[in-house]
């Protein structure tokens, strides 16, 4: 229901993109097998991350398209 509601109060635009990505983000991670490990190493600051730069050129690589502003 939470999410009906601040759908409906988001303004159309960045802040409604923005609001998406959030709830898609957690749908996602809601699925995904490893949700518990991915939680924990998070929390602990054990979780591995890339620099945008990096995360952009796999997409590339990888056949994806980058969104722009």
């Amino acid at each position: 229901m939470d999410f009906y509601r601040e759908i409906g109060e988001a303004q159309a635009g960045r802040e409604l993109d923005e609001l998406l990505i959030q709830w898609w983000g957690q749908a996602m991670l809601a699925t995904d097998p490893d949700r518990d490990r991915i939680i924990a190493e998070a929390e602990a600051g054990t979780l591995p991350t890339v620099t945008l730069e990096e995360a952009i050129r796999r997409r590339t690589r990888n056949g994806g398209a980058v969104p722009r502003d």
